[in-house]
């Protein structure tokens, strides 16, 4: 005797003789109705009672923590343009896939648009240099797949015009791209000019800073495309721009930076001496908290907001694979796990370094 297995009333397998059967394909929290009928010399018979389900909601689930969406990092021995490769975990269907483009060496500090459909990362171009033999960083934008980047598109022309372009971030609605040029000037494109179609582009830039001194890690003030928070690589500071009023707010002992807004008056940071760690400050300098989960032992770094406390990060405390690893830590309670906790071998023996994350994260109260 074989049975033959409907869904919705459809059939989705015919003759199956193995038990138990799995059926594949469902969508996440969704209701279906199952039914079998069996068959055998004789003929078919009735289908069964109905077994209606609802499927669980799409994610991933670890610690009692459920994460839904993406997360995009990369990974290198040594920080140039050769061995830097990017990586992408998808939550939803808990899996992880390279996804550097061939025609990126370097690629790294990616950054996912609000919505989750783009990112922005720096790299240098490899078809440009094999004709030239000069490497430049240029920023770059692209669509998000499932299996990973699409429609690869050229925004800046180091190569042409000598500049060297870094640290591209998204505003907080997707309409700007802040970056660091040449070192000393910050910048940003509107992204609304843009289309993302792997056309070469050279869209407009508008300057919002020209230091003396070297400058990096820009990023834009929730509801704002033009106030943004930096680090100061003279003073190894970070520093509030708004309008004309420049305003240093954190200077601790050793160096202070990675800027990450959390909302339009608070932020992470990363600073420290001997070791880094990850601290919250704001647009007051009110005294800056650091992470329950922080040691004199352990490097801290590159925070990703993913909720409320909770937070992706780069770490090199032990229970890793490398060197830095990336992990998902609660900046309030000190809970920290390991990111193969919810999708085995997402972690590499190089440094995974820069995450950055869109989608949800639901842990229990």
């Amino acid at each position: 005797m074989t049975f033959n297995v409907a869904v919705d009333g459809s059939t989705v397998a015919n003759r199956v003789n193995a038990s138990p059967f799995r059926v594949t394909g469902l969508s996440p929290d969704h209701a279906y109705s199952l039914t079998v009928s069996a068959s055998d010399a004789a003929g078919e018979s009735s289908p069964s009672i109905p077994l209606n389900i609802t499927t669980s909601h799409r994610g991933t689930i670890s610690h009692g923590i459920e994460v839904t969406g993406r997360l995009i990092w990369h990974t290198y021995a040594q920080y140039g343009f050769s061995g830097v490769r990017g990586w992408m975990a998808n939550f939803d269907t808990g899996t992880v896939s390279e996804i550097t483009p061939s025609r990126l060496d370097g690629a790294m500090n990616y950054h996912l648009s609000p919505d989750g459909q783009a990112v922005v990362v720096m790299a240098n171009d490899h078809e440009e240099t094999a004709r030239t033999g000069i490497q430049a960083w240029d920023i770059w934008i692209a669509s998000v797949g499932d299996s990973g980047l699409t429609n690869l598109t050229k925004l800046t022309h180091a190569q042409t015009d000598g500049s060297r372009n870094e640290d591209p971030k998204f505003s907080s609605d997707g309409t700007r791209i802040i970056f660091k040029r040449n070192l000393h000037t910050i910048v940003t494109l509107d992204t609304t000019q843009l289309s993302i179609n792997g056309v070469d582009q050279s869209p407009a830039q508008t300057q919002l800073l020209d230091s003396a001194g070297e400058v990096s890690m820009p990023y834009l003030i929730p509801g704002s495309s033009s106030v943004f928070l930096y680090a100061d690589a003279s003073t190894k500071a970070i520093y509030y721009k708004s309008g004309t009023a420049l305003t240093p707010l954190y200077a601790p002992t050793g160096h202070a930076y990675y800027p990450i807004a959390l909302d339009a008056t608070r932020f992470y940071f990363v600073a420290g001496s001997t070791h880094d760690s990850i601290l919250q400050g704001d647009l007051q300098a009110s005294p800056a908290a650091t992470a329950a989960f922080g040691t004199s032992a352990d490097e801290y770094a590159d925070p990703c907001p993913l909720g409320t406390d909770w937070l992706a990060l780069t770490s090199t405390s032990s229970g890793g694979t490398g060197q830095y690893d990336i992990w998902i830590g609660n900046f309030a309670s000190g809970e920290k796990y390991n990111l193969d906790a919810w999708i085995d071998g997402a972690n590499h023996i190089n440094n995974d370094l820069g995450p950055t994350f869109r989608g949800t994260l639901n842990a229990p109260h």
